[in-house]
């Protein structure tokens, strides 16, 4: 091996062993986060869970602020793995299976990764006069998601149901973010889990009463 090539392997090594430190450390933040909010997490805990000394946890983010903020974005990405992308895709005949169908993916894509709500919940509760970057990111990732079921109603209903209701898709992509928020407090307060036959209960419902004002395509 050359003097070269054992540089660039051991370049390598250091690269390989600094991501995996960096996940080691987003994984904890994310469960100490998730459980304790923004003020109950503490590099001195994710410094216990990892095994890593402060000075990492620093070089890699360089604050709490910007860890919790890079936790955020890290959990969003492993809830999108899950989450409907909302865009167009093959869909159901039947207009209430269509919908039924959305609401189902989105409830699965909340029980499997629920740390990313946990989180995006409990910053959003805590009002400060600085604003962590971490509740300041959840708020555009809610936009973002937003927009994106806002655009897949829009794509299912009508054109006639969106001129005589200019606002209809907005109102029901909120309504749909409400039901998640409620959702996710009922399965995670709850020995219930009865949550296909909820999410069923009110998707169906919800298309049977756009069918009746004949806003269904």
């Amino acid at each position: 091996m050359t003097a070269k090539t054992a540089k660039t392997a051991k370049t390598g090594r250091r690269h390989r062993q600094g991501d995996e430190s960096r996940l080691a450390i987003l994984d904890a933040t994310l469960e100490i986060a998730a459980e304790r909010g923004y003020d109950g997490t503490t590099v001195a805990l994710v410094q216990e869970a990892t095994g890593l000394p402060a000075s990492s946890i620093y070089w890699h983010f360089g604050s709490k602020d910007q860890l919790l903020a890079a936790t955020l974005e890290h959990s969003y990405l492993s809830w999108r793995a899950t989450a409907p992308t909302w865009k167009a895709a093959p869909e159901p005949e039947d207009f209430e299976d269509r919908v039924e169908r959305r609401f189902q993916r989105a409830a699965h894509s909340l029980t499997a990764s629920p740390q990313f709500w946990s989180l995006g919940l409990l910053l959003t509760l805590q009002q400060r006069v600085k604003e962590p970057a971490a509740r300041r990111l959840y708020a555009e990732v809610r936009q973002d998601t937003e927009r994106a079921i806002r655009d897949w109603w829009t794509s299912v209903l009508t054109p006639e149901a969106g001129e005589g209701d200019p606002e209809l898709t907005t109102r029901l992509a909120r309504f749909h973010m409400m039901f998640m928020d409620g959702l996710f407090l009922q399965v995670r307060s709850s020995d219930h889990k009865d949550v296909k036959r909820l999410v069923s209960l009110a998707a169906r419902g919800l298309a049977r009463h756009l069918e009746r004002m004949g806003a269904a395509s």
